[in-house]
């Protein structure tokens, strides 16, 4: 029984679809026309060029007679000559149209880039002067504390670039003891040749007040000069039978010079002096003067490597008349040059640096007359003093013939 049960829904089933198959047979399933219409576009959208071509000729076949007499009237070979007459004005009206829409917007461009510009400008310019003004004030800070400290601190030297007395010697004790000119002197001088670590390396002077004085005006006139320096015999050199006769290295020749150049440099000093004086005058200033070889300088400018340098303190001119000189030679540096050879680690001897000094002041001493000055002297004195202004104002016609002679005078 349970296998007809499904035969025989299945047969009812069909029974009740019968009666619509035939209507479904009967009707048309044309699609033609469907089908003619895709075709009709796909071509259309696979061939472009053959559409425009074919609407062209439907439209020439359609307006053929009037396009003839549209060509003759116009006095035109053909339709495309005519489309180019007819098209032309058009085309040039919007070439013009696109230009002047181009200049306009670059004319705006322009306003807004200046207006631009100007904003930028007043910005710099605000910007600029509050810089300066910045600049300015700390301009007269810097004066203003600068002549404070010149009026109340004695190591101003410090500012100006060199070492203040008074971190080299006692100056209160000196004025309380107080000590005399010659005490001074001795103190000073004993200081620099007794010192186990500075006697190699320092050379010291007293001054008269006077005497640095007529210098100091010589050097503001004449603040540039070259001096001859003898050189030092090589002692590797010496072979065993000049040892074995007693040469010895180091010496000072006096066939060979190495010119070096001078500069005088002008510190500031105190108003007044300390302790107080009489004089209204103010100090005197201080100077120091770097000594480097000729060479050195073309080449390196003032970037050269001083060789000695040797400063004036005026702090003692007032109250003792004195003047103190105090000389330093440059330690060797390993990238620099070589040191002497009878002063290893400095860069020139003992020797050479009290020529030098020596040589500065024949020449810068040319204004004072010595006592009992005899003619001949009185010429080589004036020589010496026609030379340094020869070098100022005549350096292409500058002899250097005689300068050994004006510089050490037969000494070496």
């Amino acid at each position: 029984m349970t296998s007809i049960i499904p035969c025989l829904s299945f047969r009812k089933s069909l029974s009740q679809y019968a009666t619509f198959l035939p209507r479904l047979s009967s009707r048309a399933l044309s699609t033609s026309k469907v089908r003619r219409d895709v075709l009709s576009e796909l071509e259309n959208q696979l061939h472009p060029r053959a559409l425009i071509e074919r609407k062209r000729k439907e439209f020439e076949e359609k307006y053929g007679d009037k396009l003839k007499k549209k060509v003759k009237s116009e006095g035109v070979k053909d339709l495309d000559s005519l489309k180019l007459k007819v098209l032309a004005p058009s085309v040039k009206a919007a070439l013009k149209a696109k230009k002047a829409k181009e200049a306009a917007l670059s004319e705006i461009k322009l306003e807004e880039e200046e207006e631009q510009f100007k904003q930028d400008v007043k910005g710099q310019q605000s910007a600029s002067a509050k810089l300066s003004d910045a600049v300015e004030r700390r301009l007269k800070e810097r004066e203003l504390k600068k002549k404070e400290g010149i009026k109340h601190s004695q190591a101003e030297g410090d500012r100006a670039g060199i070492k203040p007395l008074s971190s080299i010697i006692n100056l209160p004790l000196i004025h309380l003891t107080p000590h005399d000119t010659n005490a001074i002197s001795q103190i000073w001088t004993a200081y620099h040749t007794a010192h186990p670590t500075l006697s190699n390396s320092f050379l010291s002077a007293p001054v008269p007040s006077e005497t640095y004085k007529s210098m100091l005006e010589v050097a503001k006139r004449n603040p540039f000069f070259v001096l001859p320096l003898p050189r030092l015999t090589n002692s590797e050199s010496i072979s065993k039978k000049q040892e074995e006769e007693g040469g010895k290295g180091g010496e000072i020749k006096t066939d060979e010079y190495e010119m070096f150049y001078l500069q005088w440099i002008f510190h500031p000093t105190s108003e007044k002096s300390n302790p107080p004086t009489n004089s209204k005058e103010p100090l005197p200033l201080n100077t120091s003067i770097i000594f480097t070889p000729l060479e050195e300088f073309k080449k390196q400018g003032e970037w050269s490597q001083p060789f000695l340098t040797l400063t004036h303190y005026t702090d003692l001119s007032q109250t003792h008349n004195l003047v103190l000189m105090r000389g330093e030679i440059s330690p060797e540096s390993a990238s620099g040059p070589k040191g002497s050879l009878t002063n290893p680690g400095f860069l020139l001897s003992q020797q050479q640096a009290q020529l030098l000094a020596l040589a500065l002041q024949r020449f810068y001493c040319t204004s004072i007359q010595p006592l009992g000055e005899s003619p001949k002297d009185t010429q080589d004195r004036l020589k010496r003093a026609q030379a340094l202004v020869d070098f100022r104002e005549r350096p292409e016609q500058w002899s250097w013939e005689g300068l050994v002679e004006q510089a050490y005078g037969g000494l070496v």
